[in-house]
């Protein structure tokens, strides 16, 4: 009966004796456990800021278009009779492509031919003309029998003074003479009427002659109409009229709308339209004169790499579009393989610049906070220092900076969520890929074009050849 109440005793003495104990246990372990709960630094990826020369890149939205365009219509009313080309083939200059039917010209042709023959005899007749020389010969004998009358007037006039003839014979004399004496004046008229009327002849069958001519020279030129070749070279769309259909004018006088048949592009050298604000006019104009080589490039399919295209900006257009307040500027980037069709809008690099000594870090580094971009950077002693910047454009993943860092000095790239300002980190050099930036990094054949394109607004890029060139 005892043993209970002593295993009672003893059992509420140990659990004093270890309340009691307790504090002392617990004051005496506080340090280790304290130093297993604190977290080690965390680890972060860093690069240094360093300087180099950056290309200022720009890289505006530009339109292809064809440098030459053509339409090939119906100049004549017929139906189309022949199509000779494959449709969206590559066609010569001169290369025939349309014929429509002949026949109706041909005979309004020889129908000119036979009118410029008429024309041409009637010229021939009216120079032959002997109508002069008739009134000439006319002429001639009036004055003749002029003179006979004058003699006989005088011989009358001798008799009546010896009274051998009468009043009347004399009277009979005179009016004969004044008969011939008229009719040298109206043969004289006639002469002179006969002269102006051969050279009004020759003129008028001249004037039927040349008109007929030109009707020839119509009639020829609508026949050649009905055969239609290809002014240019380049590449030919679908025909939009089938053999068998009627093509031309709208009406047969030659008025209204002309058949449109195909259009023929020029496609190499391939031209392209980039608009540009008009501020930046004075800017371009010194770059075209420099000789502005520019890049165009679409993106790929998946898992192939943009498509890109060389070559050069040529010409500023002539006006400034009053709306938008841009002008044009027109390039030519070479496209044998023709894979570039008009009417596509392309992305552009193109140098129209470079800062020299930047300052530079990867783009990742920069935090765009309310105060404005800022770095994290680590000093010696592995303290975290929130620095203010003066971010300006990203180049292949690498972020200029005007102002806020110094050469050498280490910023975060990774693990910028796992910081704050003051604290202490362990660092580690980042990789390559990420000190150089995200898009210096991909992949891009050695042999790659290293031309830029583009304008002076937008986003500046290079390609990671030109990059590497640049560094120092």
């Amino acid at each position: 009966m005892t043993w209970p109440r002593l295993s009672e005793s003893r059992g509420l003495g140990g659990i004093a004796l270890g309340i009691a104990l307790a504090p002392v246990a617990i004051s005496g372990c506080s340090p280790k456990v304290e130093a297993a709960r604190t977290p080690p630094p965390p680890v972060v990826s860093v690069v240094q800021a360093r300087r180099m020369t950056v290309p200022i890149m720009a890289e505006p939205i530009g339109t292809t278009r064809a440098l030459q365009e053509v339409s090939v219509r119906a100049r004549v009313r017929g139906f189309l009779k022949e199509i000779q080309f494959e449709e969206g083939g590559d066609v010569k200059a001169g290369q025939l492509l349309f014929v429509i039917d002949e026949e109706p010209f041909k005979a309004k042709l020889a129908e000119a031919r036979a009118k410029l023959d008429a024309a041409e005899a009637n010229l021939q007749k009216a120079r032959d003309s002997k109508a002069r020389e008739v009134a000439t010969a006319q002429l001639a004998l009036a004055k003749s029998m002029l003179e006979l009358s004058e003699v006989e007037e005088r011989r009358e006039q001798s008799l009546f003074k010896r009274n051998a003839s009468s009043t009347e014979d004399v009277q009979r004399k005179q009016a004969l003479r004044k008969k011939d004496a008229a009719q040298v004046e109206a043969d004289k008229a006639t002469l002179e009427q006969a002269k102006a009327d051969y050279e009004t002849n020759i003129s008028s069958a001249q004037a039927d002659v040349n008109a007929a001519k030109a009707q020839v020279n119509d009639a020829d030129i609508n026949l050649s109409y009905c055969r239609m070749s290809s002014p240019i070279n380049g590449r030919i769309g679908l025909a939009e009229v089938k053999v068998g259909n009627l093509v031309g004018p709208a009406s047969s006088g030659g008025g209204g709308d002309y058949t449109e048949l195909a259009v023929v592009r020029q496609l190499d050298p391939m031209g392209v339209d980039i608009l540009i604000a008009s501020r930046y006019l004075d800017r371009v104009a010194r770059l075209i004169t420099q000789g502005l080589p520019i890049e165009i490039f679409r993106p790929g399919l998946v898992g192939e790499e943009a498509r890109r295209a060389a070559g050069k900006a040529t010409v500023i257009d002539n006006t400034i579009n009053p709306t938008t307040s841009t002008f044009r500027l027109q390039a030519e980037v070479a496209n044998a393989e023709k894979t570039i069709l008009p009417g596509e809008y392309v992305k552009i690099n193109a140098k129209v610049g470079e800062a020299k000594d930047a300052i530079v870090v990867p783009e990742q580094a920069v935090v765009e906070t309310q105060a404005g971009p800022t770095v994290y950077t680590v000093d010696e002693k592995g303290k975290v220092k929130v620095v203010l910047v003066r971010a300006a454009f990203v180049h292949e993943g690498l972020r200029v900076l005007e102002s806020g860092l110094q050469p050498g000095q280490a910023v975060i790239v990774e693990g910028l969520t796992l910081v704050r300002s003051g604290m202490t980190v362990k660092t580690r050099q980042a990789s390559l890929a990420t000190e150089r930036g995200p898009e210096a990094s991909a992949a891009v054949p050695d042999s790659a074009s290293t031309t830029g394109a583009g304008g002076p607004a937008g986003s500046r890029k290079d390609r990671p050849a030109d990059v590497a060139k640049s560094k120092p």
